[in-house]
């Protein structure tokens, strides 16, 4: 055989096999969700490559690539305050449970500044009634309010913490002809089936954990940005981030007396001075000075109606 034809037949054999290798190669680098993180890329041009997350659906988060993740919140176990006993019964069920693992599972910790304000707000409107129903305890009510107000600084803590459970499901690549959409609802059945799993394994061990919804993922997530105001998280839930334009029928202040828009001025330097001040890091005697001046300004409130809305 002449030696030019056993090169060139030489030479399309290894360009093949090397373009069909290349190939392969290509469409694994697709289903590798690090490919998914675009938070350290250089050509970001919105907000939304900067997520390393494609959508929050379905009570599950898509990162793209067929890769989807479920969350479960976990309580706490007093471990220091059991027994002996107990604890080496806690130890035995928590290494079983690790041990029954049959896919890799995240524990996330999360630690935040506590919002109170809904508890307040719904504590203020049960007082409201109260006081409605007993108006003798109106007293008892009012120096109540400001206590639970004030709960953080009288406790020394104003940090929320909690734990959870990532349970991952990347096998949906595998599943040969079947279109995405179906690929995904097999997935999206499977990672929260293996959430479900857990959380039956983890109540051995005496941990309470629940599978997390969309609007609850939505909430995590956001707090994991945001610290500080992952109240606003419902706005991205209800849509509202979406809304260009807000309108109302009607004025709220055409019909408010000067008693209400002295109590609405008074509330809005309340609520600044414990945003802009008392929540940040500074010194406990400086603080307390400023939480004074907000106890004030509930005694004037109190002198100009009864009148109060968020």
């Amino acid at each position: 055989m002449n030696i030019g034809v056993v090169i060139i037949v030489t030479f399309m054999f290894f360009a093949v096999v090397g373009g069909m290798a290349f190939a392969v190669y290509k469409q694994l680098k697709k289903t590798d969700p690090q490919n998914f993180d675009t938070s350290i890329s250089d050509d970001i041009t919105t907000a939304q490559e900067f997520l390393p997350f494609k959508d929050i659906r379905d009570g599950v988060i898509d990162l793209g690539g067929h890769n989807y993740r479920a969350i479960l919140e976990c309580s706490s176990t007093n471990y220091n305050l059991k027994t002996d006993k107990e604890k080496e019964i806690i130890e035995a069920s928590f290494q079983r449970f690790v041990n029954s693992l049959t896919f890799p599972i995240v524990f996330f910790i999360q630690t935040k500044i506590l919002d109170n304000s809904k508890i307040l707000e719904k504590l203020k409107e049960d007082i409201d009634v109260a006081i409605t129903n007993h108006p003798q305890m109106e007293e008892y009510a009012k120096i109540y309010f400001r206590e639970m107000s004030n709960l953080s600084d009288y406790i020394g803590n104003n940090k929320q913490k909690k734990k959870y459970i990532i349970v991952p499901y990347n096998e949906a690549v595998n599943l040969g002809r079947l279109s995405d959409k179906e690929k995904y609802e097999y997935s999206v059945k499977e990672v929260r089936q293996r959430a479900s799993i857990i959380a039956e394994q983890l109540a051995s061990v005496g941990v309470k954990a629940k599978v997390l919804d969309t609007k609850e993922l939505v909430e995590l997530v956001y707090s994991t940005y945001h610290k500080d105001n992952f109240i606003h998280y419902e706005n991205i839930v209800n849509g509202e981030h979406l809304a260009l334009i807000v309108q109302g029928e009607k004025n709220p202040e055409e019909n408010l007396t000067n008693d209400m828009k002295m109590d609405w001025i008074l509330y809005e330097a309340q609520t600044r001075i414990r945003n802009e001040i008392t929540n940040k890091d500074i010194p406990d005697t400086l603080k307390k000075e400023y939480e004074k001046a907000v106890q004030v300004l509930d005694k004037l409130r109190d002198e100009y109606g009864a009148y109060y809305k968020n």
